[in-house]
């Protein structure tokens, strides 16, 4: 299956927007796109053309260059990508230029020219088609209790998903106090062995230390990559739904500024880390002292 995008641009900044296309197929190989904006004839008629094409794609991906805000066709496009509700997002190839006013008019997302965020919101503008195919999101024929039972089993591999994250936090840290406790061990024995070895075997335990809590972070980005990727798709079953429930607390919790669980468990991780890098440079300097 390949998905309808619409690239709207100047001209002049077709190197730029093939850049952009290139780098996001490699970075989505398994959500292949089309831009439907290069079927568009150069004719009289060619906002004919452009209508039905808007009408098919699901994401209008705007390039704004240098001069874009003096562009008619730019700023027709956008217009009736909007009249059409499609959702549209800009990105600008630098900082520097200036946003089509048809920009703020309708409270277009600006995204930094950054392909990994560009391919989230790509991905996310995704997950409806990738989820009911060729059929319309709101297609009445498709059967209700096969619809809430995926949304239950969705809802419950979350729930899952972060039960089993809980699980890991707790393997992890206590491998890592069972670490310090060696390394305490090794500290109150520098009278039975030399400040050397002790040092030495402080040093190869940090080192571990820092291994695993490397590998402790990278295991909550993960899991937290997951559960963002299953809320995308809660969220897209939820247009279904009565009511969007996970949708509105998440709007809830935006406005009272929540820090996800994720993050401060990052940052538990990291603060180990940083601890046990404490404790191999201390343990360098012990057996530097020694010599």
């Amino acid at each position: 299956m390949s998905y309808n995008l619409f690239f709207s641009y100047r001209t002049h900044d077709q190197k730029e927007t093939e850049e952009l296309k290139t780098a996001l197929k490699d970075r989505l190989p398994n959500l292949p796109f089309e831009d439907l904006a290069s079927r568009i004839p150069f004719q009289d008629d060619w906002k004919t053309h452009a209508r039905s094409l808007l009408e098919e794609c699901i994401l209008v991906i705007c390039v704004v260059g240098r001069e874009t805000y003096l562009s008619e066709p730019v700023a027709w496009e956008i217009g009736e990508a909007r009249r059409l509700g499609k959702p549209v997002l800009a990105t600008k190839v630098n900082e520097n230029v200036e946003l089509p006013s048809i920009c703020n008019e309708h409270s277009i997302v600006i995204q930094p020219w950054n392909i990994p965020s560009l391919a989230s919101q790509i991905v996310e503008a995704m997950v409806p088609k990738t989820l009911f195919g060729h059929q319309e999101i709101g297609d009445q024929g498709r059967p209700q209790d096969m619809i809430w039972n995926q949304y239950n089993l969705m809802v419950q591999s979350s729930e899952l998903l972060v039960s089993r994250r809980q699980t890991v936090n707790s393997l992890y840290l206590s491998a890592s106090f069972a670490l310090l406790a060696g390394i305490g061990v090794l500290v109150s024995s520098v009278s039975a062995i030399t400040i050397k070895w002790a040092s030495s075997g402080g040093i190869f335990l940090g080192l571990v230390g820092i291994a695993l809590a490397y590998n402790w972070k990278r295991t909550l980005q993960s899991y937290g990559l997951l559960n963002k990727a299953k809320f995308q798709v809660i969220g897209a079953l939820e247009n279904l739904m009565p009511a969007k429930l996970f949708d509105a607390e998440w709007k809830v919790l935006e406005a009272k500024r929540y820090k996800s669980t994720t993050s401060m468990d990052q940052q538990t991780a990291n603060f180990i880390a940083y601890l046990f890098l404490l404790i191999v440079i201390l343990g360098i300097i012990a057996i530097s002292v020694s010599w």
